[in-house]
């Protein structure tokens, strides 16, 4: 008896041993020492960025892109690019409640009450609703002069005064009668009815819409009809696709291989989708090998959903960006986490990174963010969530 507990007590400890070394293993591959790209293999040079967002510092810059935050408890887009004259706004999500939180950032940055360009990404709520007047508030067609305005060649809206896509057409088309320019982004891309492909912004940053197949062909996702464009700086290269599904994003990497030698390198992508599983594809990360990765969405949100591995950010959209980069930032994440059913009543949100403000200036680039300069991977939330670490989805309800 004595021989056989001696036995068992050896063999739990080499289990105890097996299972402490399988964890560890695990940790430092992807935690620890996450692949990079042969880019980023000195990515302990890359500033992790400053907590405080520095006015005067984006005022001098050559260029500089905001990723804000929303004011509420949705996910959603709305970014605002500065570089030379022009100010450019792509999406103003997440619902029309946020239109005073964009209007008062967007304030503080554009001065003449001017947007040279807003581009409408798709036709879903989360993109498009603070472009919007309503009763209580005013939205952005009715609060900016907008010279120009880009938008997506096709939808699955019956474009109805009740959808939020005929509500967009109105507020948009009042703004055409005042005098902005329209184009779709397929108008753009052939160059049709006076639209151009590539916009100059400043001597050395020009504002490239790409082509996408879900131009002009049909989907069952509202979602691939995003409009897809490209800021270049010299060889520095900056994506945003909307929320293209990996569908979409596929087609985008074969077309630019066949037709203009491959997706360059990019150092910032806003990532696709608010970081859901449906994008940012394997394909197209090893097409654009990003170093910076910036998620517009309510980390952990039920939002949509109360299954795990389909809230942002999802674990496979950190699996795909891992051997890229490391830095990836998150701009809210949930305060706490209620079901699904309780989600309107019951959520509440707070800053993850905040407001956060890409900049370059004299070639030197710099992240500031309005809360905290965490990366995700160092953030709290994404430690008890054990992404990275865990093979199956982490479980909000613990975070």
């Amino acid at each position: 008896m004595k021989i056989i507990k001696g036995l068992l007590g050896i063999l739990l400890s080499l289990l105890l041993i097996a299972i402490g070394f399988g964890v560890g293993f695990v940790y430092y591959v992807f935690v620890e020492d996450a692949p990079v790209s042969e880019t980023l293999k000195e990515d302990s040079e890359v500033p992790s960025g400053e907590t405080g967002i520095d006015d005067e510092v984006i005022k001098n810059g050559d260029l500089s892109i905001h990723f804000m935050e929303l004011g509420n408890i949705y996910t959603g887009d709305s970014i605002l690019i500065q570089c030379g004259d022009n100010d450019i706004l792509i999406d103003a999500g997440s619902e029309y409640s946020s239109a005073p939180t964009l209007i008062s950032y967007i304030d503080k940055y554009v001065t003449d009450n001017t947007l040279e360009y807003v581009i409408a990404t798709h036709g879903h709520t989360d993109h498009i609703a603070s472009f919007i007047s309503t009763e209580e508030y005013t939205g952005i067609f009715e609060h900016y002069k907008v010279e120009n305005i880009i938008d997506f060649p096709l939808t699955n809206s019956s474009g109805s005064s009740r959808t939020i896509v005929g509500r967009y057409r109105n507020a948009r088309d009042n703004e055409i009668a005042e005098g902005a320019n329209h184009w779709t982004a397929l108008e753009c891309y052939n160059e049709e009815n006076g639209a151009s492909r590539v916009i100059q912004l400043s001597e050395d940053v020009n504002m490239e819409i790409l082509y996408s197949y879900y131009y002009e062909n049909t989907s069952s996702s509202e979602n691939n009809y995003s409009v897809c464009l490209m800021i270049n700086q010299g060889d520095n290269h900056y994506l945003f696709t909307g929320d293209l599904e990996t569908a979409g994003e596929k087609r985008l990497v074969t077309y630019y291989e066949e037709n203009h030698g491959g997706l360059p390198h990019c150092v910032l992508y806003k990532a696709g989708h608010h970081g859901s599983k449906t994008s940012s594809c394997p394909e197209l990360m090893e097409a654009i090998t990003p170093e910076y990765v910036v998620v517009c969405c309510c980390a952990g949100t039920s939002e949509y959903t109360d299954e795990n591995d389909n809230q942002f950010p999802t674990q496979e959209f950190i699996d795909n960006v891992a051997p890229y980069t490391k830095n990836v930032y998150v701009t809210t994440m949930v305060d706490n986490y209620t079901p699904k059913d309780e989600f309107e009543s019951g959520t509440t949100v707070k800053s993850m990174n905040g407001n956060i403000v890409f900049t370059v200036t004299d070639g030197q680039i710099k992240l500031m963010f309005s809360n905290n300069n965490l990366r995700l991977l160092d953030t709290e939330w994404f430690k008890s969530c054990l992404l990275y670490t865990s093979p199956s989805p982490r479980d909000p309800k613990t975070s």
